[in-house]
């Protein structure tokens, strides 16, 4: 595992999940329970006494590089970013959010994630929706109650929507013909109906890399330093930064 790059903590999570899989194969009476004890044994990698690399650890993002990141993404991302900016939840509770699991009773909304980090031991996890997030959830049409707010697939088809409305030339039977032959009957990575936390990192990364393309034009004069890549959860900690030093550390 160090051989192939992998950081300290990485390692550290792969081996816990090894020695879970055989602490269910005993339960299961699958392997001799003392094959379990011995593998229990094996300890983790110690900070300075490995090779293996170590990560910096997880730091806000600034909101100024956010913004200058917005502009460059789909209005669905956008969303998601500005959803996980107010209320500091997890980048999967964010792209899991439904219309469904909001109750909307009271003046603050409480979202309950159908799915979240600690449902296995039955524990609830309630997230506020205050005045601001709820005018976020306006902005986006009010379809199926089941159906996930922050969508790809509903967003690439906004995209397609705005760019015929917006369409200079007549459209032409000609055109309509070709363009449907050389459009794919079964393409291999059609928009799904929910983002996941992995293409939502990787949609960020892409207005990051948009918006540095932008500013390292000539054309455009702007001395504005390039924008930094970051990831999702630093939205989260940047939420409880906010709140830590608006209410204190045992607010956040």
């Amino acid at each position: 595992m160090i051989q192939a790059g992998w950081s300290r903590k990485v390692i550290n999570q792969r081996i816990g999940r090894i020695k879970r899989i055989f602490k269910w194969a005993v339960s299961k009476q699958l392997v001799p329970a003392q094959v379990y004890h011995g593998i229990a044994t094996v300890s983790g990698l110690q900070v300075g006494r490995t090779a293996a690399k170590e990560t910096a650890p997880v730091k806000s993002v600034a909101k100024e590089i956010v913004a200058a990141t917005l502009p460059y993404l789909t209005r669905h991302v956008s969303g998601l970013v500005r959803f996980q900016m107010l209320t500091g939840c997890r980048p999967g509770e964010a792209c899991s959010v439904r219309r469904s699991d909001i109750e909307m009773t009271d003046p603050i909304w409480i979202y309950r994630p159908a799915h979240h980090k600690l449902a296995y031991r039955g524990k609830d996890h309630a997230i506020a929706l205050g005045p601001l997030t709820q005018a976020l959830l306006a902005e986006f049409p009010k379809g199926n109650a089941d159906e996930f707010i922050f969508s790809p697939a509903r967003g690439l088809a906004e995209i397609r929507s705005a760019r015929a409305a917006n369409r200079k030339t007549p459209k032409w039977p000609s055109h309509l013909q070709r363009n449907e032959q050389k459009r794919k009957k079964a393409p291999l990575r059609a928009p799904t109906e929910r983002y996941r936390v992995e293409s939502y990192a990787r949609s960020i990364a892409m207005g990051v890399n948009k918006a540095n393309v932008v500013r390292s034009n000539p054309t455009f004069n702007l001395t504005a330093p390039p924008v930094p890549h970051w990831h999702p959860n630093q939205l989260r900690h940047a939420h409880a930064t906010k709140v830590r030093a608006l209410y204190g550390l045992e607010a956040a």
